[in-house]
């Protein structure tokens, strides 16, 4: 599942593979209208054609792909959803069964957003005015982009009865945290993810928010590559250190086994020996 890590490798592909190339033609998957909601994959294509591509920002787990067409500006803002993928593949290569939509550069390479679940979205926005779009605007300062504030982190903890774990999650406090890497980072700071986040201590808050950058920076090294593979992926390998291993041997204590509670609908990974 895409979070802060993967959607910036997204970012940084596209960067490589669109910086001064136009959109000759877009090909939307008609079957796939909820990808392009509010607008139809027709509307939608008729938006961006023609247009030539300009810087690439990703703000937590949003693309916000800033754009000119006949002078004036125009943006893609993209979600990858749950199951979303950017790739290239040249003009002859046959698409796969989950492209979603299709942009022919002027280069002969073809972008394709490809989504098995069909969770993600590709919306146009007018004029590039992504700070109109309610989603963006209702996002908190980026970990990777401006880091993390301790003193804000610390008073929103600090004012919650909601586990730590479930907190850190908002969007809203820290984009682009999700269900892995607030899991990774939890164990990391070797903090229960069920307290309660106003129990943190300032050096446990400290902990998590180095936890936290460190998950991050080394999920985007490791996985950094033109192709993304997701851990939920058949025949992926997992590479995190407890997520997604219930039953396993802690990596650090070598004697408690990682324990899956649900939290929030949401699967958390935590060692209960490491972790009290």
């Amino acid at each position: 599942m895409p979070e802060l890590p993967e959607v910036e490798i997204a970012a940084r592909n596209l960067r490589r593979w669109t910086m001064g190339r136009r959109i000759e033609r877009i090909e939307p998957d008609p079957k796939a209208r909820y990808v392009f909601r509010p607008a139809t994959p027709t509307a939608f294509a008729r938006g961006l054609e023609g247009a030539r591509f300009g810087p690439i920002r990703r703000i937590g787990k949003h693309l916000l792909v800033s754009m000119k067409k006949d002078g004036a500006p125009v943006g893609l803002l993209a979600h990858l959803g749950m199951t979303g993928k950017w790739l290239r593949r040249e003009g002859d290569a046959a698409p796969s069964r989950f492209s979603r939509a299709r942009f022919h550069l002027d280069d002969g390479a073809v972008l394709h957003f490809d989504d098995m679940r069909l969770f993600g979205r590709l919306r146009v926005v007018p004029g590039a005015r992504f700070e109109e779009v309610r989603e963006i605007a209702e996002l908190g300062p980026d970990p990777l982009e401006q880091g993390i504030d301790l003193d804000r982190l610390a008073e929103a903890l600090g004012r919650s009865r909601l586990a730590v774990k479930v907190r850190i999650m908002d969007q809203a406090l820290l984009p682009g945290v999700g269900n892995i890497v607030a899991s990774e980072s939890l164990f990391l700071a070797k903090i229960d993810p069920r307290r309660q986040a106003r129990s943190l201590t300032p050096a446990e808050v400290r902990k998590l928010a180095d936890g936290i950058l460190a998950t991050v920076k080394e999920t985007i090294a490791r996985e950094d590559s033109p192709e993304i593979s997701y851990v939920e992926e058949p025949g992926s390998e997992n590479p995190f250190l407890v997520y997604a291993r219930e039953g396993e041997r802690c990596p650090r204590c070598r004697r408690a086994e990682i324990v899956r509670v649900v939290q929030a609908q949401r699967s958390t990974y935590y060692c209960p020996r490491c972790q009290r």
